[in-house]
């Protein structure tokens, strides 16, 4: 299964954040090399100082809006091109979805979304492994007893990615 794109709020504020950054160093660049230096008014008596503050406020916090932002979206983008890593050279392993559980770090509109927890059982120790999968904000109780494919990094077992869509759950009346 593909990889759907999906809204993603942290993204989404990293995209703002850096956009924004831009704009307040931009202006502040802009404004220190082409602005009037003895026109500004300010808690200085020296309007050459107050024409350094200005400019240097809204370059430093354009920078630090802009490297925040960036922060965000190069991290989520990081997290993209592993899951898809992982699902073109992952160790793929099928489990079952044992429970749901909402997710109590996430709260939307009052509401906790829902996520599963697969339950996998190693043939060769015999020892059971679970997995959860990302936050979903339907009701997940319907994907109880599916299987799943869950891609495992080689390297690292702790790294995994659950193949899991709730669209292709079925339906119980």
């Amino acid at each position: 299964m593909k990889i759907r794109p999906a809204l993603n709020v942290l993204l989404l504020v990293g995209w703002i954040f850096s956009i924004d950054g831009f704009v307040f160093a931009a202006i502040g660049i802009l404004y220190f090399f082409f602005g009037d230096r003895y026109s500004v008014e300010g808690s200085f008596d020296d309007p050459v100082k107050n024409f350094y503050m200005l400019t240097g406020i809204f370059t430093a916090m354009g920078l630090l809006f802009l490297t925040v932002g960036m922060g965000f979206v190069i991290h989520e983008f990081r997290k993209k091109l592993r899951r898809k890593a992982l699902l073109n050279t992952g160790y793929r392993i099928c489990g079952t979805i044992s429970e749901t559980y909402p997710d109590k770090k996430i709260t939307i509109n009052g509401i906790h979304p829902n996520y599963v927890v697969c339950r996998y059982e190693d043939p060769v120790t015999l020892r059971t492994e679970f997995y959860r999968s990302l936050s979903y904000c339907v009701d997940l109780n319907g994907a109880i007893g599916m299987t799943v494919s869950i891609y495992l990094d080689p390297n690292n077992h702790s790294i995994y990615y659950m193949d899991f869509d709730p669209n292709l759950m079925p339906v119980k009346y």
